[in-house]
């Protein structure tokens, strides 16, 4: 009895150092795209809690936190960037933040054709308080974002014109402070309809507006703004493909990706297939543009876990296409584009 009471302490011992000595073998991840839950209740500093503690036990040494893209204000559970400002002050080689929620509302609530003076110097002094508090870029600002089933039958739908011209303003101050605009933005390459498996949410329209003119000429309007387009290789319209993705980077210097890779599926808009293993067009696209790819977990973090967004699946595809890349380009998928692109303190932490 006392040889098998000595051996238990001595495998949790021995699993505690072989979990240590994984992780020590792979690179730390920088995860560029996470969110507090909010919604039915807003507990941020339990949702703190949870971010570290699944940080910790998946190697992620820092979270870009910022709110989602709330349309519209609803006080119980909008925040930004004066609501996360705790995190980098308890923990700052962890976290940094970004701001934006009420600059997407101000967006979302203007027609283009009401955008005077006034309203402009309204938006300007609002971004240049977010730079002010320390955000590191501007996010998480939505063009277009479809409802999806699977996150509820309130899950937003939201649409405005990608060159609305409090977008454009936002892109030129976004290059004057340096920093850059994480964008929520669901392409519809021409007219299309919706997509059956979307149809459940009456939200979302019965026909979905193209909209890739007009993000090209956002993207043109300053090529000085570094635009980080988010959850590229799981995204709901399936029309991020390879060849699109490469045809963006080609034209767009400015442009940058960061991975969510929740699943995989057969769909060549999805970057893992349904063994979770990194297709290899997508390996061509990465090795081809290693400065341009980042991680972008979408985790949205709450009491007792991650409430949406990524699946505890999700979070360790993070680590397996990293790991699926070649050496010197994982690294900097994994966290040296982050630092470079959102010129993060305390890097010599990580």
């Amino acid at each position: 009895m006392k040889d098998a009471s000595m051996k238990k302490p001595l495998v949790a011992t021995a699993l505690i150092l072989f979990t240590a000595l994984a992780q020590a073998d792979s690179p730390p991840l920088i995860d560029v795209h996470a969110h507090f839950q909010t919604i039915p209740y807003k507990d941020l500093d339990a949702s703190h809690k949870t971010a570290l503690a699944t940080m910790d036990r998946l190697n992620i040494a820092k979270s870009l936190l910022m709110p989602q893209p709330f349309a519209t204000l609803t006080p119980q559970w909008f925040y930004d960037i004066e609501d996360l400002l705790f995190t980098v002050k308890a923990n700052p080689d962890r976290f940094a933040v970004l701001g934006g929620s009420s600059l997407n509302i101000m967006i979302h609530s203007t027609p283009a054709e009401e955008v005077d003076e006034s309203v402009r110097a309204k938006f300007r002094k609002r971004a240049q308080e977010i730079v002010a508090l320390g955000a590191v870029g501007f996010g998480e600002m939505s063009m277009l974002h479809v409802s999806i089933p699977a996150m509820g039958p309130k899950h937003a739908y939201e649409m405005v014109p990608a060159d609305h011209p409090l977008l454009l303003l936002l892109a030129d101050i976004a290059a004057e402070n340096d920093i850059p605009i994480d964008l929520h933005f669901d392409l519809v390459p021409e007219d299309m309809p919706l997509p059956d498996v979307l149809r459940a949410n009456a939200l979302n329209p019965a026909t979905l507006q193209g909209n890739l003119p007009a993000f090209k000429r956002f993207l043109a309007h300053n090529p000085k703004t570094k635009i980080v387009w988010s959850h590229v290789g799981f995204e709901p319209l399936l029309t991020r493909q390879p060849s699109v993705v490469r045809e963006m980077l080609q034209a767009n210097p400015n442009l940058y990706m960061s991975f969510r890779v929740n699943r995989g599926g057969p769909k060549p808009a999805a970057a893992l297939d349904a063994e979770g293993k990194l297709k290899p067009l997508w390996v061509e696209l990465i090795r081809a543009f290693p400065d341009r790819f980042m991680l972008g977990s979408d985790s949205f973090y709450a009491r007792n876990g991650i409430a949406r967004g990524s699946s505890e699946e999700g979070m360790k595809n993070l680590r397996s296409l990293i790991e699926q890349l070649p050496e010197d380009v994982g690294i900097k998928v994994a966290s040296e584009n982050a630092i470079r692109v959102y010129r993060l303190q305390n890097a010599s932490a990580i």
